[in-house]
């Protein structure tokens, strides 16, 4: 359960790892989300991944996941990303080919259009990357706060993969019941797993 100072504290959080994206360096930048793509390629947990759920980076200077779609693209992974459907805070996992079938949403992120015939099950996949906005140790993230990918990781037995950098790193996160773990975050600094 969540207090009200918890609520404050989450939204101090949000509001200033938010800041700290957007006066990031943009050689550091770049620097850092090679660093993350790398590690990540790394993992064995990758390297046998067929399925692969990927947020698609595109606001705030998000951890870059395009240059790992392309790669995934060339090695033959299914390439799932998520699209929001803000009247139940659910993601549909979409199954893309290319990332031209990818259109701005209303929240300025990059979402194929809805194909029920390319929807995939959570079950399925090997991998999940999520986005997030602050982590720390025990495997706790904090998202926008819509419960988007909180919904989504409920639903996986997979490895649950943040990207992160080494900033947004909190000593104890404010949690609630229906918080979310991860199970690895990669920062440009190190592979952390839970």
């Amino acid at each position: 359960m969540i207090t009200e100072n918890s609520a404050v504290r989450k939204m101090q959080i949000r509001e200033r790892m938010k800041k700290q994206r957007e006066i990031l360096d943009v050689n550091l930048y770049r620097t850092y989300c090679m660093s993350i793509k790398e590690k990540c390629e790394s993992l064995s947990e990758w390297k046998t991944s067929k399925f692969v759920h990927i947020y698609v980076s595109a606001v705030n200077n998000e951890v870059d996941t395009l240059g790992l779609i392309f790669e995934m693209f060339d090695q033959g992974k299914k390439v799932i990303v998520p699209k929001c459907s803000p009247k139940t805070h659910f993601l549909d996992n979409i199954r893309i080919n290319s990332l031209n079938e990818l259109k701005p949403s209303k929240f300025g992120v990059m979402e194929p259009d809805f194909n029920p015939d390319r929807v995939v099950n959570p079950e399925s996949f090997d991998v999940l990357i999520a986005p997030l906005l602050a982590f720390d140790r025990t495997g706790n993230r904090l998202g926008f706060g819509g419960g988007y990918y909180d919904s989504l990781l409920k639903q996986c037995s997979c490895p649950k993969i943040g990207f992160a950098y080494s900033f947004q790193e909190i000593d104890i996160l404010p949690v609630e019941d229906h918080d979310q773990k991860l199970t690895i975050i990669i920062t440009e600094k190190e592979i952390i797993r839970i």
